[in-house]
């Protein structure tokens, strides 16, 4: 990987930076380049000092990640605790920031200060798939790594080498670019309940409104979380991408390429406009939903919305 040279180039050089943000829409590959990076400050080859990194039991190394929406205030705080500390195995400390968009405005201008006047060889490592949700000044005061946007028909492959089902691998392509998260729901078998159940939303709420009403009932003890919601909802867009695509005949990768027959038929029951409108009313539901308005009424209000 040219990324990995570039590193080893830094390192033999020693012309590291204080603060790296690493962006692109791949968050498995910059997971795996940053803990590659991560390995190479902090052990140079040496084998047990790597295997501590990989288990994050290293004293010198931090990885801060969150399944909830956003990366919670004590974790920066215990974070910047750690990393004002000297080190103790190595020369330097090292701290990933998985999701740094996560962050709140508050734990933003936390790290900020600290990149800002970051104690000696100490190296921050700040991952996202959503660079344009990040401060400007945090951008000022990092190097920007960008990694290329990968092949979404490379990425289904991978999953399907997997043995996700190539319908499966489809959708969730249009949902996560992190196959380490697609595989986990896949595990979990959370994603072919919320699969099965966007797609009848879907139907319902185009043919019939009073039912999907009813429905949502449903679909929130499926999606019983705000990481679910949101995943929820992101897969109910790609539905309705799809729509859109096969009203204007695009012949393009499709996100339920097993429904190809049904969504062309339900397309020519539907304007260009109420199909945007749907795309509309269901970014602006996952909008509220970030802000951490109550899910149950988001969804309902979506639904109301949608048909007009």
């Amino acid at each position: 990987m040219q990324l990995t040279k570039e590193i080893d180039h830094l390192l033999n050089a020693d012309q590291l930076s204080h603060a790296y943000l690493f962006e692109g829409d791949n968050m498995f590959e910059m997971k795996s380049t940053a803990m590659y990076f991560a390995e190479r400050i902090l052990c140079q080859n040496e084998s047990t000092c790597k295997v501590k990194v990989q288990t994050f039991n290293h004293p010198d190394f931090v990885y801060v990640q969150s399944e909830e929406t956003t990366i919670k205030k004590q974790q920066i705080e215990e974070l910047l605790r750690k990393m004002n500390q000297k080190p103790i195995e190595s020369q330097y400390k090292v701290y990933i920031i998985e999701a740094f968009d996560k962050l709140t405005v508050q734990g933003e201008n936390s790290i900020l200060k600290f990149l800002e006047e970051p104690p000696p060889n100490t190296i921050a490592l700040l991952l996202t798939t959503k660079k344009d949700q990040i401060l400007p000044t945090i951008h000022s005061r990092c190097q920007l790594v960008h990694f290329k946007p990968s092949s979404k028909e490379a990425y289904i492959q991978e999953l399907e080498a997997s043995d996700v089902s190539s319908a499966i691998a489809h959708t969730l392509s249009f949902v996560t670019s992190d196959k380490e998260e697609a595989l986990t729901l896949i595990e979990e078998q959370s994603y072919i309940q919320i699969r099965k159940s966007v797609t009848k939303l879907a139907n319902l709420m185009i043919n019939d409104q009073q039912k999907a009403m009813i429905y949502l009932i449903e679909c929130i003890k499926i999606a019983n979380s705000r990481p679910l919601q949101q995943l929820f909802l992101n897969s109910l867009n790609a539905y309705f991408q799809d729509l859109l695509h096969a009203k204007v005949e695009l012949d393009v990768t499709k996100a339920y390429p097993d429904l190809e027959t049904q969504i062309a038929e339900m397309s020519t029951k539907l304007t260009l406009d109420n199909i945007s409108n749907y795309i509309q009313v269901i970014t602006e539901a996952n909008r509220k939903l970030a802000q951490n308005v109550n899910a149950t009424l988001v969804l309902e209000q979506m639904v109301i919305n949608g048909k007009r």
